[in-house]
């Protein structure tokens, strides 16, 4: 019985293994108008049973293509595509040979191109200018794929396991459906929320902003925008996702997210609560929300999108996040999108440390303890509006609304010893603070497109004003030992205000030296901002046990103003192969500080500065490029870096600025090398970047014998950073 069924699972390898049919299929590509060879046309094989992909490549710059591989299958067909030609199909009959040689194929122009057809392709991958189509039917996924399933299959395209996407090595910052931003572009609500069974092709380009692309400026070379398109049978329904948990010492989270779309139209809800200090959503579905800014991530997973707080803070967290978005188009060239969202959360948070600092004579010690509790509650509201007054005509328009209402307590011990282990000076704090802060933010678009040789003018312009307003009450206790032993007890009462109007102007004039391929752009871009500063700190007093002695060193007012004018010039010359432009820029900047407490330390700086930027690419074919950039900047120091003020609220780390700082240089280089096979799915990127500081900001700090320290700010030369990969 043994050997029978050896002999038969003999004869079924053996019989599977005759029905492996090696092929190699080569050909060259020609115009049939021109005879001139077509690169990046779409070559690809199908089984005739089911229309499935069985291999696919792309033909080079002189229009040749080879295609290799083994099947199953006697019978496939052979499919080549490119935009604005005619299909060509051919059936490939395997068993008889394997190498085929298709010799020149001449394909001609669209029979179709003049009228209003829409011709669908087969094609797995279509290149088309600077950007690349994939067709979803092309790729197998398992049953109800979500879009970021899809992608994983995608050649070069990666997703890690927090979400983020790549695209041969470059970073994806957008994701649009239909060509418009789903909750403010954020990629992983939408890669995660929609179902591949609803999309139709996936669209890959550098990323640009709706002016860039509406003037046909470069993009972002180092960021990609994936654009979804939906089924035009599944661009109407509902859809969404529900999630639910629960644990041990009573963890339990929970989110979910509804969907509406109508065509044009879109409606969608979310929300979340937790206490496992989780956002709810990640970092990435809330930031491309609400657009970047002023970020940062906490180790233990909290972070803050523009001054908004997601997952509360360190510490035991709980959260709760609720959100609406909504799309829709009025008219024509009407283009509506607004968001809502609230996040809210309440803390504990205990921490510990114990830090030994080594000096170039001696080393010492600090015991701390801290806990803090807070709540804090942020609504956000964004709009955005795009007006296409005609084919040469764009208004963007996009105001924001931040709301924000936070207090909390916080309790600090520390001590420093010496390296015997003597006590050399304690701290003890004790605050209570409720704060509220509010911000509105506009950005306004005009672009006008003058003829037909590339010609435009652009006018941007934002404005922003903050206002935040503080209660604070402190309580604190420092004593220092040893030769020259003193302590300082302090019961107070503050109240701070802090208010930033911003300004910021920008107008582009494009003059083409050479019709469509060499430009100059003048620039001209104005920035004022003025920060007013006011903080009243009061003593307590015994007497009438209130808060009413008025603190001269813990208080200030101040109005700081950051203006900058920047006349620019850039050459910019572009072709189907290479891309060159050379930008250079100069800096006026003013920094003036009106201190009305302290009259003495009012200062008045200007600064003239050269800026910098010139890059380089080049394409050898629709597999390999390389890119190059250099760019010259210049960062002015803050006002906490340069005012002359001494800070001593914290009495055992005392700060003082520096008036005589001067902005800092960078100069920061950066080339790529992109090959990649779409067939094999194989390739390599290799990138180099680093920068050089002239002038870097440094901290200097001087420790006395008592441990206390005393920081101030410095340039120095000779920073440099290196990295690539």
């Amino acid at each position: 019985m043994k050997k029978l069924l050896f002999v038969f699972a003999l004869f079924f390898i053996t019989n599977i293994s005759a029905q492996s049919y090696q092929f190699k299929i080569t050909g060259k590509i020609n115009s049939f108008k021109d005879k001139s060879p077509i690169e990046a046309a779409t070559i690809h094989l199908e089984r005739v049973k089911d229309s499935s992909v069985v291999s696919y490549t792309i033909s080079n710059e002189k229009g040749n293509f080879s295609l290799e591989g083994k099947s199953f299958h006697k019978d496939l067909k052979l499919f080549i595509s490119y935009v604005g030609m005619d299909n060509y199909t051919k059936l490939i009959p395997l068993g008889k040979k394997s190498d085929f040689n298709l010799g020149l194929i001449n394909i001609k122009e669209n029979s179709n191109l003049l009228n209003e057809v829409v011709i669908k392709s087969r094609a797995p991958i279509t290149i088309k200018k600077d950007t690349v189509e994939f067709n979803v039917k092309s790729f197998k996924t398992k049953k109800d794929a979500s879009v970021e399933d899809l992608l994983k299959k995608l050649p070069g395209v990666e997703v890690d396991e927090e979400g983020k996407i790549t695209v041969n090595g470059k970073s994806v910052n957008k994701i649009l459906v239909n060509g418009k931003p789903f909750f403010g572009n954020d990629p992983s609500i939408t890669t995660k929320n929609l179902t591949k069974d609803i999309i139709e092709k996936v669209q890959i380009t550098d990323t640009k902003s709706k002016s860039e692309a509406f003037s046909g400026e470069k993009g972002d070379a180092n960021n990609k925008t994936i654009n979804l398109t939906i089924k035009k049978e599944n661009n109407k329904g509902w859809f969404g996702r529900v999630s639910g948990g629960a644990g041990t010492d009573k963890r339990y989270e929970g989110a979910t997210m509804v969907n509406r779309f109508d065509n044009d139209q879109r409606f969608s809800v979310l929300a979340s609560t937790n206490n496992i200090n989780s956002p709810g959503f990640s970092f990435g579905e809330i930031q491309k929300m609400f657009g970047g800014g002023n970020n940062w991530i906490g180790g233990n997973g909290s972070f803050s999108i523009n001054g908004r707080r997601f997952g509360g803070g360190s510490g035991i967290v709980k959260s709760k996040t609720a959100g609406a978005t909504y799309a829709d188009q009025y008219g024509k060239g009407v283009d509506v999108n607004a968001n809502y969202f609230y996040s809210g959360s309440s803390s504990n948070d205990a921490s510990k440390s114990n830090k030994e600092y080594t000096l170039p004579d001696r080393k010492y010690f600090t015991n701390a303890t801290s806990t803090s509790n807070d709540e804090n509650h942020n609504h956000s509201v964004s709009t955005e509006f795009d007006i296409e007054i005609d084919s040469t005509f764009l208004i963007n328009i996009s105001p924001s609304f931040v709301f924000n209402k936070r207090e909390g307590n916080n309790r600090r011990e520390e001590e420093s010893l010496s390296e015997s282990n003597v006590l050399t000076n304690n701290y003890t704090s004790n605050s209570f603070a409720k704060s509220s802060a509010n911000n509105f933010k506009n950005t306004i678009d005009i672009t006008k497109k003058l003829g037909s040789k590339g010609a435009f003018i652009k006018a941007s312009i934002t404005n922003q004003i903050d206002e935040s307003n503080t209660d604070e009450i402190n309580k604190s206790t420092i004593e220092v030992f040893g030769s020259n032993p003193s302590s300082e007890t302090r019961d107070q009462e503050s109240t701070i205000s802090d208010n930033l109007v911003g300004l910021n102007t920008m107008v582009t004039y494009r003059f083409p030296l050479v019709a469509k391929k060499f430009f100059l752009d003048a620039k001209y871009s104005y920035q004022s901002d003025e920060r007013e500063n006011k903080q009243d700190t009061y003593d307590f007093n015994n007497s009438s046990q209130q808060y009413t002695d008025f603190n001269e060193s813990l208080s200030s007012d101040f109005t700081y103003n950051d203006i900058a004018k920047t006349p620019s010039l850039e050459l910019i010359y572009k072709t189907k192969k290479w891309r060159f432009n050379f930008e250079t820029g100069f800096v006026n900047r003013t920094l003036e500080n009106n201190d009305k407490l302290r009259p003495e330390l009012s200062l008045n700086k200007k600064f003239n500065n050269i800026a910098l930027d010139a890059g380089f690419r080049y394409r050898f074919d629709s597999k390999a490029s390389i890119y190059l950039d250099y760019r010259l900047t210049n960062r002015v120091p803050g006002i906490n870096q340069i005012q002359p003020f001494e800070n001593v609220s914290n009495p055992s780390n005392i700060i003082t600025g520096n008036p005589e700082l001067k902005p800092t240089q960078n100069h920061r280089a950066y080339i790529n090398f992109n090959k990649f096979n779409w067939q094999a799915g194989t390739g390599i990127y290799l990138y180099v970047s680093g920068s050089m500081f002239k002038n870097q900001i440094i901290s200097n700090t001087s420790i006395s014998d008592e441990f206390i320290r005393n920081s101030t700010y410095e340039n120095t030369d000779g920073g440099y950073d290196l990295w690539g990969g």
